[in-house]
């Protein structure tokens, strides 16, 4: 007997299996500037983890959706939604972000999961909870002083001036946005849904936070594996961060005079005071110190 024709299609169920991965994605957000790029390569190093560069999908149908309700709203209405109800959006929806990961799911198997990090989709849980009920949520969480520090430097950057504050009350105030938004989504999505992790106790004891959270995210390893992460990583050969579509190379490669969130100087003196008049309510809520010392 001849061998079955090469342009087979996929078999039904890998296609489920990349759909069911694509829609119970754990979505990785906090403030920017919080270490989330660091906490992503550590989780990708699992064979189980899959994902990409920041997709930023979220935001944009976020976009798209409100701009549709305020047309709708208007006096003559117009746009997507005197198209098509929200229930059929939100199905259009679900297909353009099945579509956007297949490629990064493309090994994708029973145990797989979804890491799609992007910070700003904390301010864009609604969204996911109503898109993907199924997706979960990690919020890495840092002290407001240090994650400050990082952005006013980013915002003396090329590659952070387009979108890094470049005051300390403009930076006090996006952290505390950030934060707020991602805590707040804990009573919608529930604790089986939402982990908070500390960027201070990740880089106090990366080898127990990582345990928590592979074991919270449902991916299997034991202390043996989660050491050889830590250590690949503190060596610079850690998992790297694919990108495909029309990006020019194959894995994210930092710009020259990126500094990872964890170098620059601390906030001192005024700045420091500054920063601490604004965050302070939701600082002291978190359990950080009021006076402004980090671990």
């Amino acid at each position: 007997m001849g061998s079955a024709p090469s342009s087979q299609p996929p078999h039904p169920g890998e296609s489920s299996i990349l759909e069911r991965v694509a829609l119970s994605p754990v979505l990785l957000v906090g403030a920017p500037r919080s270490g989330t790029t660091w906490f992503q390569r550590l989780l990708l190093a699992h064979p189980d983890c899959l994902g990409g560069q920041e997709s930023h999908l979220l935001v944009t149908l976020d976009q798209v959706l409100a701009e549709s309700r305020r047309k709708l709203g208007m006096d003559r209405p117009h746009g997507i939604l005197t198209h098509v109800d929200e229930p059929s959006l939100l199905d259009l929806y679900r297909t353009i972000w099945v579509e956007v990961f297949r490629g990064v799911l493309s090994s994708a198997t029973a145990t797989t999961v979804l890491l799609e990090k992007t910070p700003d989709h904390c301010l864009h849980l609604e969204l996911a909870d109503q898109l993907l009920p199924e997706s979960r949520v990690v919020h890495l969480i840092r002290h407001p002083a240090a994650v400050v520090a990082s952005l006013l430097h980013a915002s003396r950057m090329p590659w952070g001036r387009t979108w890094a504050p470049a005051s300390v009350d403009a930076a006090s105030r996006r952290w505390v946005e950030c934060v707020e938004a991602a805590e707040a989504a804990r009573d919608r999505f529930g604790p089986d849904r939402h982990l908070t992790v500390r960027y201070e106790d990740l880089r106090i004891d990366p080898k127990k936070t990582l345990e928590t959270t592979f074991d919270w995210i449902g991916v299997t390893i034991d202390g043996k594996g989660v050491r050889r992460i830590v250590d690949e990583e503190s060596a610079g050969r850690g998992a790297e961060i694919p990108m495909a579509g029309e990006s020019t190379a194959p894995v994210l490669q930092e710009p020259d005079g990126f500094v990872p969130a964890s170098r620059p100087a601390p906030l001192r003196g005024r700045e420091l005071r500054r920063c601490l008049r604004i965050v302070g309510p939701t600082m002291e809520r978190l359990g950080y110190p009021k006076d402004g010392t980090t671990p």
